[in-house]
């Protein structure tokens, strides 16, 4: 069975990022900056490759956001690879609203084709997550194509809803303009 290159397709996708609204780099494992975050260098280290972008102006209201796209370890006699793509919203859930933010979530998750909003365990970080499951034997072009797209997706779910959790976890609107918007 061919394989495709999972450090070529995280490298097309770092080569997708625009270069006004975002910024991308790729992180191999042993040859990552000190600086990097524990959390993404753990993520380095058990992935061997990621991808980050910082995503600057998004929605209407222009939120900035951080992608972390990478393969999740390979199961060898898995067909399939499996590519993860976090985007990351806010690192501050504002806790007064948490309530009402995990309900206009849940509205807004129903009405996207794949993939959800969330929040973190520790109730602090709010992103978007979804998976994509990639034959192995496919060509290098064919993946770049699906994961492309899926990536493209993401974006665009982040884009179309960014404006309304972050204006409710601001404090810009309210949870009954939240669920008008939504609605």
């Amino acid at each position: 069975m061919s394989q495709f290159n999972t450090e070529y397709i995280l490298e097309k996708i770092a080569e997708m990022e625009d270069g006004q609204n975002s910024m991308s780099d790729i992180f191999y494992k042993g040859e990552v900056p000190g600086d990097v975050d524990p959390a993404l260098l753990s993520l380095i280290d058990m992935a061997d490759v990621v991808t980050v972008m910082d995503y600057a102006d998004i929605g209407q209201n222009g939120y900035d956001a951080f992608g972390v796209f990478t393969f999740l370890p390979d199961v060898e006699d898995d067909p399939c690879r499996i590519l993860s793509i976090v985007i990351t919203l806010t690192e501050e859930v504002n806790p007064v609203g948490i309530y009402d933010l995990y309900q206009v979530m849940n509205r807004i998750n129903v009405r996207i084709p794949g993939g959800a909003f969330v929040i973190s365990d520790d109730e602090k970080t709010m992103y978007y997550r979804t998976y994509v499951t990639l034959p192995k034997d496919v060509s290098n072009e064919e993946t770049l194509k699906n994961a492309g797209l899926r990536v493209f997706d993401s974006i665009a779910a982040v884009n179309d809803w960014i404006d309304v959790l972050m204006g409710l976890n601001d404090g810009d609107l309210s949870y009954e303009e939240s669920i008008k918007i939504v609605s």
